[in-house]
């Protein structure tokens, strides 16, 4: 017997170019809206996502609603009212002409077709949706007359966005703005991080204050952990590197089972000037679908989340990197990247609500696969705080191996244990808890 309760229907957004949005359909996105479609925190906080491009159109219809507005400053009074520097900085800035307009260039849609996959104004019935229905965009132009633009002006976009959460972050939301997360869809080939020292040291300084930073690699079909790749040979914690993953789970482009941490699709439906839509592809296409993931699970809505945002900022990033890593779908053509894996923003929120999660009981919860090569994904249910101890024993009851699961409060967590140095066989998991003795067969390969 079971009480009667009303259902609603699950419908997707009414943008009349959705359905041709295949990208979100590979990640899972439907599966993360049904915890949120992005914009506020749960505090009610505006969720703005970096985007340091070319030119930007302003005004398209399906993203001038999304576009991040400095309410410090008052545009065109030629008065720097918020005193950060910047003279009417109302939607970001231009950094080779120091000023807010981001129209130079050819208008080239490469900066527009990467707004609209991050955040085009969803469920509007107009053109597409893009992850985060609901979003700030916080607009950072380069193009110079020949669309040539220098790392110095990158640096100064950097910048820019750092001092804007460090002031959110000191003034408890009161100014600067609540910046999780920067696109960079550029980069250049075969070069080395050890000859650009202040640029990695960059992804550092953001991710202290709680910023993460995305970068796309190369689209030339070369292994960057032997070739090299700027930004993503930089070992920065606070960056996270993609390549493109194709429609049918293929890689087009870098990869790099070191420096290249996932792929993303790219290729998908999106913004273009004047109000138009179209492709677009490489893997400038797919760091806008990672960049747009981050900024979704912040607005996972839940107390102790968003307090870790505010109390430890560069804590809570690293924690939604881990989640991106370790929810990936894992196929065999994406092995050539840290986590083996593509974005699935869906499972991620799942996980992100998991860690959260206050278990009835502690437990194993799951693991795979198995047989298991080398990587084992162990889900556990934790009730306690503290450290965990997990026992490994082969067949002959010999133990092999111990582990360690460390939580700072009750959660369900997701651990990879490294078993590749282990001989092929039949082992025993048993994890002691408060309710006893729980014991789990698997198989290495």
């Amino acid at each position: 017997i079971q009480k009667d309760a009303e259902i609603s229907w699950r419908s997707q957004p009414n943008d009349p170019l959705f359905e041709s949005q295949w990208a979100l359909d590979s990640i899972d996105a439907a599966l993360a809206w049904e915890y949120t479609t992005g914009g506020l925190s749960n505090d009610g906080d505006t969720i703005v996502c970096g985007v340091i491009d070319g030119s930007f159109d302003v005004q398209h219809e399906d993203l001038k609603d999304n576009i991040w507005h400095n309410h410090a400053e008052i545009p065109n009074n030629a008065i720097d009212d918020d005193m950060n520097g910047f003279v009417d900085d109302y939607t970001g800035w231009q950094l080779v002409f120091d000023n807010d307009q981001h129209n130079y260039g050819n208008l080239s849609n490469h900066g527009t077709s990467i707004l609209g996959i991050i955040g085009a104004k969803g469920n509007n019935g107009v053109g597409i949706s893009g992850l985060n229905q609901q979003i700030k965009l916080l607009l950072l132009s380069a193009h110079t007359g020949n669309e040539i633009t220098k790392l110095s002006n990158i640096i100064e976009g950097f910048s820019y966005l750092y001092d804007m959460r460090k002031n959110y972050n000191e003034s408890n939301g009161q100014s600067g703005a609540f910046v999780v997360s920067v696109n960079g869809s550029w980069g250049i080939n075969q070069a080395k991080a050890s000859d650009h020292p202040i640029w990695c040291a960059l992804y550092d300084s953001l991710g202290s204050v709680g910023i993460l930073s995305i970068a796309a690699t190369t689209n030339n079909d070369e292994n960057i952990d032997i070739f090299g790749d700027m930004p993503c040979t930089c070992p920065s914690p606070f960056l996270i590197s993609t390549g493109e993953s194709t429609r049918s789970d293929g890689i087009d482009g870098g990869y790099g089972s070191v420096h290249l941490d996932l792929f993303a699709p790219s290729a998908s439906k999106t913004t273009r000037w004047l109000n138009n839509y179209g492709d677009f592809g490489g893997t400038s296409g797919a760091a806008p679908h990672l960049s747009a993931a981050v900024a979704l699970l912040y607005s996972y809505p839940h107390k102790a989340w968003m307090s870790m945002c505010k109390q430890n900022p560069s804590k809570a990033a690293s924690l939604i990197k881990q989640i991106l890593l370790g929810s990936v779908d894992k196929k065999i053509s994406f092995e050539k990247s840290v986590s083996k894996g593509r974005l699935n923003v869906g499972k991620a929120m799942q996980q992100l609500a998991e860690y959260f999660m206050v278990p009835d009981q502690a437990q194993i919860l799951g693991f795979y696969p198995n047989p298991v090569e080398d990587i084992l994904t162990l889900k556990i249910a934790l009730e306690e705080a503290g450290t965990h101890e997990l026992l490994l024993f082969d067949q002959s009851g010999r133990l092999v191996k111990t582990i360690d699961i460390i939580t700072e409060a009750p959660s369900i967590r997701y651990s990879n244990l490294d078993l590749s140095e282990l001989a092929k066989g039949f082992y025993i998991l048993q994890f002691k808890s408060n309710q006893g003795l729980q014991s789990v067969k698997l198989i290495k390969r």
